[in-house]
């Protein structure tokens, strides 16, 4: 006997959210918006402007201006620390200077001031952010690389998107993809062995220029991840991705789903791409210096940038299972689906995605074979 699941639905709504990516869901367009597999191997960093020329000129080699970077942070981003392998790999390296540098023993990229109050610095290390050829503001997608990381004490490596004038915190907003630290398993909300190799997080952290509902730091829709024993931990290679659409935020590992967050807090200005090694306060005992660990690296592979399709003024209708089958993905303002004197049967051991922005309905004898999936998902036009 066939076993399926029927839904019956006349002019209702229906929201069902899981997993939606680029792999899953045809609403994302193949072509990438960006990319970067780090081969053939790159040129110098140029002297003015830290940008990888004349073979490529993808990335800057600092954080959208900054050399330095957070209040809790010990570390001052250096171009000759952000290397691109041979062997296809980006590299941000972080190293122990032998004590502490004075703002005479670094160098800034063209017109940016160093700032010596901003932390004590102890570390040279490696960070870039989307460069200049290529759009450096992103808004919505889907995000994703390939990398292994440090785990050492002080180590806080990460991949995340920023935006704002840095101006804490009113206007100031920041998705992290992942972090790595020592001190993401003491929050009671996931606590842990300190020191794990197996726990990174991701956060929303601000928002643009308004603070969400009771969130007492910035920080909201926080995750954390531990990585089973029975798996490699996270000095080996994993694929960290999220997807950032209007109002709804999702954290992949290894393209397993681990978290989401969904509501109007969700940053909807545009932010640039940023990948760094840093180097954090637990590199501190006390007071007393920790450099057991360094130098270390952040090994990145890929870095890969999905927009979605979109058509966001037409109403798009799905009469018949001709239809269904020939069904061009894309985020429509409505889609309808049956209604129209036939049944409609998605396939068997399919994996379906529909995106509206306005609403999906569905009429009529639906009928939905144990063992597929159906995702219906609506959010404003990510353009």
């Amino acid at each position: 006997m066939k076993q399926k699941i029927l839904i019956f639905f006349t002019g209702l709504f229906f929201a069902l959210q899981l997993a939606a990516q680029p792999s899953v869901d045809p609403n994302w367009n193949t072509s990438l918006h960006f990319y970067d597999y780090f081969n053939p191997t790159r040129s110098p960093w140029s002297d003015d402007h830290w940008m990888d020329y004349p073979n490529d000129n993808k990335w800057k080699a600092h954080l959208s201006g900054l050399v330095t970077h957070g209040v809790n942070e010990h570390q001052v981003y250096q171009r000759e620390y952000a290397n691109f392998y041979a062997d296809g790999t980006l590299r941000l390296e972080a190293e122990y200077a032998g004590g502490l540098i004075d703002t005479s023993e670094y160098t800034v990229p063209e017109g940016i001031s160093k700032n010596p109050a901003h932390n004590v610095l102890y570390f040279y290390s490696g960070a870039v952010c989307v460069g200049q050829t290529y759009k450096q503001q992103i808004t919505y997608g889907y995000f994703e690389a390939r990398c292994k990381i440090p785990v050492n004490r002080g180590a806080f490596p990460a991949f995340w998107l920023w935006g704002g004038d840095d101006t804490y915190p009113y206007n100031y907003r920041e998705i992290d993809i992942f972090e790595y630290s020592r001190g993401i398993t003491m929050h009671e909300q996931n606590p842990g062995p300190i020191g794990s190799p197996r726990y990174h997080e991701g956060q929303i952290y601000y928002y643009n220029g308004t603070k969400p509902e009771n969130v007492d730091d910035y920080t909201y829709g926080r995750y954390y991840h531990y990585v089973p024993v029975n798996e490699p931990d996270l000095t080996n290679w994993h694929i960290y991705g999220v997807e950032w659409s209007p109002g709804l935020v999702k954290w992949y590992f290894d393209n397993q789903l681990i978290g989401s967050f969904k509501g109007s807090t969700v940053p909807s200005g545009s932010m640039n791409l940023v990948l760094n090694n840093a180097v954090d306060n637990w590199v501190f005992d006390e007071e007393v210096l920790i450099t057991d660990g360094f130098p270390n690296e952040m090994v990145i592979d890929y870095v890969k940038v999905y927009k979605l399709k979109c058509l966001c003024g037409t109403d798009k209708p799905i009469q018949d299972n001709t239809q269904l089958a020939a069904f061009d993905y894309k985020v429509y303002r409505t889609i309808t689906i049956g209604g129209y004197g036939y049944d409609i049967d998605m396939p068997s051991n399919s994996n379906t995605v529909f995106r509206a922005t306005n609403g999906i309905t569905i009429n009529g004898n639906f009928d939905l074979p144990l063992g597929s999936s159906l995702e219906l998902i609506t959010h404003a036009c990510p353009q």
